[in-house]
């Protein structure tokens, strides 16, 4: 049996498939790009050799800045640490009807805010009743 062989030159190339993939690429990283985890507030975290979880959606987090001033998640107005509770409160809801899962809160404090406020904030989120926390802090050696 004799086979034929074909001699076919490649002169064009086919944009269809190239269009495509090159798409792909640009969907990708426009993705990656604005799912990258920005916070609002620059906060100097402290240094640690080992370092908890990154934040999921469900979980609040707070955060002391160097002069004591104390936000909730992105928002830039800070909140006074006496409505800190009822904030906390209002973002996981009832204390009763709350999700074990939901029931999480990471602080962030600055490495050079008060360690005073930084208690005073464990013990707001102690009093709405979440039944854990974590501190944020970078991996890293120590300065």
């Amino acid at each position: 049996m004799k086979f034929r062989k074909t001699t076919k030159s490649f002169n064009n190339i086919e944009l269809a498939p190239l269009i495509d993939v090159i798409s792909f690429i640009v969907i990708y990283f426009l993705m990656n790009a604005t799912l990258e985890k920005n916070t609002a507030l620059k906060v100097e975290l402290p240094r640690s050799s080992s370092v908890a979880k990154e934040k999921q959606k469900d979980e609040l987090v707070i955060t002391v800045d160097k002069q004591g001033k104390i936000y909730l998640d992105q928002n830039s107005e800070p909140v006074p640490l006496e409505s800190l509770t009822e904030k906390i409160n209002g973002f996981l809801g009832p204390e009763k009807e709350r999700d074990p899962k939901k029931n999480k809160v990471i602080i962030r404090g600055d490495g050079g805010a008060s360690y005073q406020v930084v208690v005073k904030v464990i013990d707001a989120v102690n009093a709405a009743g979440v039944s854990r926390f974590n501190l944020a802090m970078v991996k890293g050696t120590t300065k």
